[in-house]
């Protein structure tokens, strides 16, 4: 006879529902009953905190043991300081996976719910018969007993997701940064509003654990980047005795393709693409330009398969690959992207959010950055404005004349190829002065050149000294 159990997990501690929606629950740390717990044993698996219920029953496929954290759990972990450290548990199997459809307290009878020890300190605690088969008898209610458990473990609704996208706005926008809240938006089915929600250490924990098991790869375009590199190629090995041989190497892209085939009905995978617009696109991608589309993808009826030139293999892009680009507008490849790759990806704006940023020693950074951005519109245009990102780090006077001195005016230097007299027009006279030459003052060395005097009432720009930037200079740009 097996024994049986309540399992709690503590919101703080451990997301257990999107861990059971994403199918990653592995294992369970046990507190007390050690030497009671064995194989074969039934548990009740509740959460406790403001959605408290039964989320799933399982059944104990192993002795307590010194288990590690699975590596697919860890990203549902909310402190992972210690996730390296054996613990007592035991490994489990889901038979009834109801993450998105949990019994709570009022469904149970009056007997049945004031006798369950939930919802109280501690991780484990002895459960009946009894109560197990209520759950059971409930499940049955809802004509789900005969169920896969792989029905249970994916929203038979999950988000549409655009397959291809690129984000793009002006340098420091946050284009690179969001791409972690859209690939866990992909990967995991949770709204980017309620990503945002949570801290930006446990986000970026979660996206590493992913791209560990391969289920994001981040790869950056550049002038000499190639199809070889994204596809397949050959390239050029020495054996042992210094033998040159060539062999077909896959890309990037092929990898994560046979990956995602591999698991159509299980998991999503996200290849995110930085500087997409910094690369020859057409070159890079090649005949996949076509594959890529959503509609001829595998799965669909117009699913297109060619056979790539180098290994001479059928080949076709399944549906649960999404691609995720970035592509800086201040950045002058954007003008040659190709049209082509333009009509298979959506587009998504990331614009400057100055309200983001603070008041530092009575500097106001979102008024600052909003009036030198309406002045770089006015001169060039929106593609070529300031993100917010340049001045979100920015505590001190110190650091604000940091990023001036070593970020924002060489930006602007190669925005406005060197025209000083501009840069001075959105910064004032305080960051920026002039001089102005005086051929015959003695400025040339002595030599007969009857040009020397056009040289007069010439201008000669530079950059004040950024010791001299104090409040009130700052504050002279937007007041």
């Amino acid at each position: 006879m097996p024994n049986f159990w309540i399992f709690q997990a503590t919101p703080d501690v451990f997301n257990l529902r999107n861990a059971l929606k994403m199918g990653a629950l592995r294992t369970f740390s046990v507190r007390s009953h050690r030497n009671k717990i064995q194989k074969g044993d039934k548990i009740i698996l509740w959460l406790t905190g403001n959605e408290t219920g039964c989320y799933a029953l399982a059944t104990v496929t192993s002795e307590v043991n010194l288990l590690d954290f699975d590596k697919k759990e860890l990203p549902y972990l909310k402190n992972t300081d210690n996730f390296n450290i054996p613990r007592d548990a035991i490994q489990l199997e889901l038979e009834y996976n109801l993450w998105n459809n949990p019994i709570f307290k009022d469904e149970l009878s009056k007997d049945i719910s004031e006798s369950l020890k939930v919802n109280i300190p501690g991780t484990n605690f002895e459960a009946t018969p009894t109560q197990y088969q209520a759950f059971l008898n409930i499940i049955k209610m809802r004509n789900a007993v005969e169920e896969p458990l792989v029905d249970y473990q994916k929203s038979k609704n999950r988000t549409k997701h655009p397959l291809n996208l690129i984000l793009y706005g002006a340098p420091g926008t946050g284009k690179t940064y969001h791409t972690v809240n859209y690939a866990l938006s992909i990967i995991e089915d949770i709204s980017l509003k309620q990503l945002e929600k949570e801290p930006r250490g446990h986000l970026l924990q979660r996206f590493q654990s992913y791209q560990l098991e391969g289920q994001i790869q981040v790869v950056t375009f550049h002038q000499s980047f190639s199809y070889e590199d994204f596809i397949e190629g050959i390239k050029p090995q020495t054996t042992d005795d210094q033998q040159v041989i060539y062999n077909i190497e896959d890309g990037i892209f092929k990898n994560m393709a046979q990956k995602a085939a591999n698991h159509p009905h299980k998991d999503r995978y996200v290849l995110i693409i930085d500087e997409i617009n910094r690369g020859n696109v057409a070159a890079i991608f090649g005949e996949l330009i076509t594959l890529i589309e959503p509609e001829k993808r595998i799965g669909s009826l117009e699913k297109v398969t060619i056979q790539l030139p180098y290994s001479k293999i059928p080949f076709a892009v399944p549906s649960n690959l999404y691609l995720i680009g970035t592509m800086n507008t201040a950045d002058r490849n954007t003008e040659i992207l190709d049209n082509a790759l333009r009509r298979r990806f959506d587009f998504i704006e990331k614009s400057p959010v100055p309200s983001l940023l603070t008041t530092i020693e009575t500097i106001d950074l979102s008024k600052l950055l909003t009036v030198i951005n309406q002045r770089i519109e006015i001169l060039l245009d929106k593609d070529h404005v300031i993100g917010h990102a340049y001045l979100m780090s920015v505590q001190n006077i110190s650091g604000l004349q940091q990023v001036f001195a070593t970020k924002i005016i060489p930006l602007l230097q190669e925005y406005f190829y060197g025209d000083w007299s501009k840069i001075g027009l959105i910064l004032g006279q305080h960051f920026i002065k002039s001089e102005y030459i005086n051929a015959s003052s003695g400025v040339f060395a002595d030599f007969d050149d009857d040009g020397k005097g056009d040289y007069d009432g010439k201008t000669i720009y530079s950059v004040t000294d950024r010791k001299s930037w104090n409040k009130e200079t700052f504050v002279s740009i937007y007041e």
